[in-house]
């Protein structure tokens, strides 16, 4: 995993004061991509729909891959759809609960 290697010292380097996410992509063929990912103060993440998006639109733009792509990530797969017109994204793909909890009520008990 490329991103666990590189992830932390890129997120942190000194050309990025306020930290950086991080992503990085290999274009499979023109309808499929796939991407790692080290977010800014989360670590290593398994899916992120922005980070899709983001490198869906810069391969395109790039023109190695076609308008309509699945991105491939650990975590799962996103389809996209690029507007070629105003870069317009749409993501199609399952929704999954990674968790459950209660906010205790103090928590908007909020006294400005």
């Amino acid at each position: 995993e490329i991103a666990l290697k590189y992830g932390p010292s890129l997120e942190t380097h000194s050309s990025f004061p306020q930290k950086t996410n991080v992503q990085f992509m290999q274009v499979i063929d023109r309808q499929n991509i796939r991407i790692e990912i080290w977010e800014r103060g989360a670590g290593y993440t398994l899916a992120s729909g922005s980070s899709s998006s983001a490198a869906a639109a810069v391969a395109h733009r790039l023109g190695k891959v076609d308008p309509e792509l699945t991105v491939h990530m650990p975590g799962g797969e996103i389809q996209i759809a690029i507007n070629p017109g105003d870069y317009a994204i749409r993501m199609t793909g399952p929704v999954n609960r990674v968790a459950s909890g209660t906010l205790h009520p103090q928590l908007f008990d909020v006294k400005v």
